[in-house]
């Protein structure tokens, strides 16, 4: 395999995907559980609409919430890495489907768990939005799945990105420290 080689585009599909895997968890994880647990604390914890939420929160606090969901949302959002990583298939594009659907879903709970907070009328209510996260989920892999038939992008292993990363890192810092030097030479 000759990854080093490969183009610059390829790094930039990867760092597309790192970006969006980041912001699904940003969204989906960190922002929904700290806007649920802002809601809760200004409302009471039978404000929430999730039993299950309920039951972590008054068993185990919410700073365990916290926790657990952004573990849960970890490992739900690597699963199609780590189902589809000996895949023959392309995979790419119907992955960013997948997490572009947390992404769209975390930003719609965390707007409702915030309009709940200020006692505002809520924009949609709770089972809607779950139809439309469990309805972009089903959409967008599907149209990812299309793209990633008519297409191959050639993606770079994350791996090799973060080498890269770090040589351009140790570069950057070796021509601060060329710099810095007095010039003895004449």
């Amino acid at each position: 395999m000759e990854y080093p080689l490969q183009s610059l585009r390829s790094f930039w599909y990867t760092r597309f995907q790192g970006g969006l895997f980041l912001l699904a968890l940003l969204t989906y994880g960190l922002g929904d559980a700290i806007t649920a647990a802002l809601m809760i604390e200004r409302h009471g914890l039978m404000r929430e609409g999730n039993i299950i939420v309920r039951y972590i929160i008054s068993n185990f606090g919410i700073s365990s919430f916290i926790e657990i969901k952004i573990w849960f949302t970890f490992f739900i959002l690597l699963a199609p890495f780590l189902i589809l990583f000996r895949s023959r298939e392309p995979n790419y594009w119907m992955i960013n489907g997948y997490l572009a659907s947390f992404i769209a879903g975390g930003t719609l709970a965390i707007v409702l768990n915030l309009q709940a907070a200020a006692d505002q009328s809520l924009i949609l209510q709770p089972e809607h939005v779950i139809l439309i996260f469990i309805s972009l989920v089903i959409i967008l892999t599907n149209i990812g799945e299309l793209i990633d038939k008519m297409t191959t992008p050639v993606i770079i292993s994350y791996f090799f990105c973060a080498i890269n990363d770090l040589s351009i890192i140790l570069k950057f810092m070796s021509n601060i420290h060329e710099k810095k030097k007095p010039d003895i030479s004449g």
